[in-house]
Order: C-alpha cells, then structure tokens, then sequence
C-alpha cells in the first residue's frame, strides 16, 4: 500500500493512519487483500473534510468495528514510552555537498518502476536547476561570536534534503526527494510493499495562479513513495495532483511555470509502537458497561448483536478511548513520540518547470445522468490514468483494462496507475460504495478468482452489477 495518508498541520492524527494502524495489528492478510486495502482509503479521502469536523469534536471515532477485532487495539498499545528519535541537524546545504550522494540526480532511474504509478520516468523527468533552488544553511546562525562560531561548526551534521528532478503534466507534478542525515535514521515502519511509510507536510506555490500558498496535501497524498538507499539515505518522490486540485477552477497549467515549496515537516512511523497500553481499570469500565447493557465484551459474540446493539457498543467503546486519550493528550497528536520520529523546518525551495504533456490524453465524456451519475472525462498520462465523475462518496469507480483485469492506485480518489496494464481499452464501472465493498471486491481477490473466471469474469460480474459503465478506447 501506500498510505496511503492525509497529512495536515492538524494536531489530530490522520484517519487514514487509524485505518491503517487497525487493518495491521493481528491478521496476516493474503497478498491480493493486502494491495487492495488501499481502495477503502478512496472514500475515506472523500469524505475527510467531513471527518476532520467529526475528529475535533470526538477524537477517538475510531473505526474498529470495520475490522471485527477490539483485541487489536489493546495489543496495539503496548511497551514502556521512548524518547522520539532526534537529528542533531537538517540543513539544506550547496550542489557540493548534495553531490556526496550518489542517488541525487538519479531517483526517478533508481525507484521509477517501484512507484505506486511506476513507470520509465527517465525520458519524462528533468533535472531541477539547482541555482534556482532557495538555499538555506541552519547550521550556524550569524550572530554567534566569531570564536565560538568554530566549536559550533565542529558539531554540524553535514545532513541534507535535496529535491534534483521533477516530472509534470497537466494531470500531476512528481517531484524527487532524497534526505540524507549523518545520523541513522531510526527504525521505520514498513508497508505491504516493504517501503517505509514517511510522510511529507509542506506548502506549495505556482506563480500561475492567485491562490497564494496551498497546503501540499490538499492536491493529493502526502506519501513520500521511495526507498531507503541505506542506513542514512531515503530517496523518493512525492506528487502533487494537478488535475484533481485546479478541477473546476477555470485555471490551466502552463507549460512552464515556477514552484516555491516549503517544507515543513518530515514524519516516519516508527517499527515499534511505544504507546501506553490501554488502562485495566478503562478496560473494566468498558466491559462493566457491557454487562450493565446486557452484552458481552467477547469478540466472537460481536457479529450476534443487533444494530441497536452494535451501535450502544460503539459508543461505549469511544467513551473509553475518550478517557484514554484524556490521560494520554500527547497521543491525539500528530506526530507523537511513541508512533513517530520527525524532522522539523522549513526547508525552502524555489525552481522552474517545464510540463510534458506529450502522451497526455484527455477525453471529455459529458455522459451524466439527472442525478450526476456518469463520467466528466477521462485523462490519460504515460503512468496513471485519472477518471473525472462528481464528488459523491455513495459510489466507488473501478477501472479494468483492455483485459479485464483491475487497475489499481495509490489512494488518489479515482486516480489508478497504467503499469504493467494495457490501456489501449479500460472499462469505467461506477457501483455503490458498500456494495463493492462488501461483495464484489472480494469476487476479484479471492483465492479461486481464475477457477470462478471460468464460469463468470470480473468483468461479468461488474456488468450485471454496476450502476454505470462506460468502455473508453485510446489511440495506442
């Protein structure tokens, strides 16, 4: 996956991050449900403003009944509390320093087909003009007296943060990114693609509009897609959704335009949850008030209950993540020392690009019904192909290949990349969110798929069920 996450300057964690955090505690999934758990992260992204509200006002709305196991959350939280890991300094330094790293220069050669939109970006990407880029050197501030300037010298980290290439069209803008620190970095969470989940927040500012500063996350996922090169370098890319952020703004992306991008905070997940555990005395509360409701704490006795009773349960359990997160504030923080480490800016950039949309195709569709049903359009680049409908979190789009098989994104809503697919054909299918979910998904991921194709694709399955289907052909 990718977390796949939405990343703010809130002080409330990201509720991709809940999801993910739940859907990894106590089951190994089989290797196709473990990729497509990314596609629940598309209504979540859809309905996050409306969640962020709901965050504010009740925190602990965590989602555990979608996963069926509430021992998962106590396991979750185990361990003694560690300090979160510190860099003694983060600096962006000159071309000469940068130059000590292999990998700048090459990131899209070295991790381009490993993307969540993979591809061969060596024909797309450019070089970013390092003489346009805003340098600013933390390590010793001017002020310091001369004699003491040099004691302070001996103790900078010669750490740096280096964007070298970009590639951009219409549809998105993808830009390198290699950290390097003279420290370690600490131990990092991995996701199902064993890449570490490090995360990117920042603001972004393209001199052909009026809007001023836009919060990086807002034109997509703030992932940091990469590798780590070794125990000091990270290298990846992070993607900015062009089509998805200036959609309906009557602004077009030219050609060549500048970028100033400042970041200002770097987070990885940590491989060892330190989180206090959860209290026995919450713990007892909880099943104490259970038993005063007539039910029972166990979890094979969940799916007995009625609706009713699911939803007394529901609110119980959030009123003991209430009280725990009273006793813990620093928890309902994002970053917090017991899940994350973290760099902190900002880190200022300012460069020139120049968009390629060769190979980019867009086809206006316009085939809506009364009720918004349908598609807008449909915008194919040499990695990912975008289908543009109404914003309606009720429904779910599916893209198949001219094979039929399906096309899978990185949790960009309606966004899925073109790797390893022909896409001289897709077929567009729109089904209801819950539907899919609950019962067709699982057609396509299970164990037996290509023994049930023989009887039923699918494809068949999406045509009988679907609510809206459209077959798009490209010139190849």
């Amino acid at each position: 996956m990718k977390k796949q996450i939405k990343f703010s300057d809130s002080e409330n964690i990201p509720l991709d991050d809940n999801i993910k955090k739940v859907v990894d505690c106590t089951f190994p999934l089989p290797e196709k449900v473990a990729n497509a758990k990314n596609e629940a992260f598309a209504k979540v992204r859809a309905m996050a403003e409306e969640e962020e509200t709901k965050r504010e006002q009740n925190y602990t709305s965590i989602p555990a009944r979608q996963q069926k196991n509430r021992k998962s959350f106590f396991r979750f939280f185990a361990g003694a509390g560690v300090a979160a890991a510190v860099f003694s300094c983060i600096c962006i330094v000159n071309p000469a320093a940068a130059a000590k790293i292999p990998i700048v220069g090459h990131v899209f050669e070295r991790v381009g087909e490993s993307l969540g939109f993979a591809g061969d970006y060596t024909e797309l990407a450019e070089p970013v003009n390092k003489s346009e880029t805003v340098v600013e050197d933390r390590g010793v501030k001017e002020d310091v007296k001369e004699d003491v300037k040099e004691d302070v010298k001996e103790d900078v980290k010669e750490d740096v943060i280096t964007i070298s290439e970009a590639y951009c069209n219409e549809a998105a803008l993808y830009l390198s990114l290699v950290i390097h620190s003279d420290e370690k970095f600490p131990a990092t969470s991995l996701d199902q693609e064993g890449k570490p989940v490090i995360d990117v927040a920042g603001l972004v500012d393209f001199d052909f509009d009026e809007e001023g500063a836009i919060d990086w996350s807002a034109g997509g996922n703030s992932y940091l897609d990469g590798v780590m090169e070794d125990e000091n370098t990270f290298a990846g890319v992070i993607r900015f959704d062009m089509g998805q952020y200036f959609a309906g703004k009557d602004i077009e992306v030219p050609k060549k335009f500048q970028v100033k991008l400042s970041i200002s905070q770097i987070v990885g997940t940590k491989l060892e949850d330190t989180s206090p555990e959860m209290p026995k005395a919450l713990k007892a509360q909880y099943e104490a008030a259970m038993k005063e409701n007539g039910l029972s704490a166990a979890d094979e006795e969940y799916e007995k209950f009625t609706e009713e009773e699911k939803e007394i349960e529901a609110q119980l359990f959030s009123n003991m993540w209430n009280a725990y997160y009273e006793m813990y504030p620093e928890k309902s923080q994002f970053p917090n020392q017991y899940e994350n480490w973290w760099l902190d800016g900002p880190w200022d950039f300012k460069f020139n690009i120049a968009a390629k949309n060769k190979d980019v195709v867009r086809k206006d569709i316009n085939d809506l019904d009364e009720n918004g049903l349908g598609i807008i359009a449909v915008t194919k680049t040499p990695v990912e192909i975008t289908v543009e409908t109404q914003q309606n979190v009720d429904y779910f789009v599916v893209v198949l290949d001219a094979d039929g098989n399906l096309m899978q994104g990185e949790g960009y809503v309606n966004t899925v990349s073109v790797g390893g697919h022909d896409t001289s054909k897709i077929d567009v299918y729109i089904c209801d969110y819950i539907e899919y979910m609950d019962e067709l998904k699982g057609y396509w991921w299970s164990d037996d798929y290509e023994e049930k194709a023989k009887e039923k694709t699918f494809k068949q399955l999406l045509d009988e069920r679907s609510l809206y289907h459209k077959e798009i052909r490209f010139a190849e």
